[in-house]
């Protein structure tokens, strides 16, 4: 079971910390229990674990967009240094994920520790997904800029991922596919529409 503390980390196995738990509930529903000397946990136990890692994992969600809001969209139009605040709210996205994954690494199932990583991942890349896309004009240098951070990210990304996660999402692979398109000329993304290696992935109205 995968429980809540003060210091609002997670514990497993703590003897003490779930007497704890089960003497003051059954103290609460004592009168409510069949028998006064008994007293499932289970049930509390799991309640308990669902709520706070879903908790916990809303809240990095919440934090991973406030870090990618901090950058003010993706064009760059009228923005001083703007290559570099991308890239410090880059560092400090993984940074944060890191954090919050390697505590789920240590104390939840690997399927359950995977699709957090997975879906975390996942959010994080369809957030800069959803603002590239929808602009219109990229100049060559922000376009080489973006290109530049973005492979950063990935990087430091695929680190997270290690061995872990064996296929690739969709959102991972059209967010790759997006710095190809960043770094690729007129003709290039045309002949790659045409063959199917961008249309597979992406809407007409996404690509123009």
């Amino acid at each position: 079971a995968v429980v809540s503390t003060q210091s609002g980390h997670y514990g497993r196995g703590d003897c003490r910390y779930l007497s704890h738990i089960v003497f003051w509930e059954s103290v609460e529903l004592k009168q409510q229990l069949p028998n006064e000397n008994f007293f499932d946990v289970i049930s509390y136990l799991r309640c308990s674990g669902a709520a706070t890692l879903k908790n916990n994992s809303d809240a990095l969600h919440g934090k991973v967009k406030s870090l990618i809001k901090q950058i003010g969209g993706l064009d760059g139009q009228g923005k001083e240094n703007h290559g570099l605040v991308i890239e410090m709210a880059f560092v400090q996205t993984v940074a944060l994920i890191n954090k919050y994954v390697g505590c789920w690494k240590k104390n939840l199932p690997k399927d359950k520790y995977l699709h957090l990583l997975q879906s975390t991942i996942d959010m994080t890349l369809n957030l800069l997904l959803s603002d590239i896309l929808t602009i219109q004009d990229i100049s060559a240098k922000h376009s080489t800029c973006l290109c530049n951070n973005f492979n950063l990210l990935l990087d430091q990304l695929t680190k997270v991922r290690s061995d872990n996660l064996a296929e690739d999402s969709e959102s991972w692979t059209r967010f790759k596919l997006v710095i190809g398109l960043l770094d690729d000329g007129l003709v290039k993304i045309v002949e790659d529409w045409e063959n199917g290696k961008l249309s597979k992935h992406f809407k007409s109205s996404e690509i123009q």
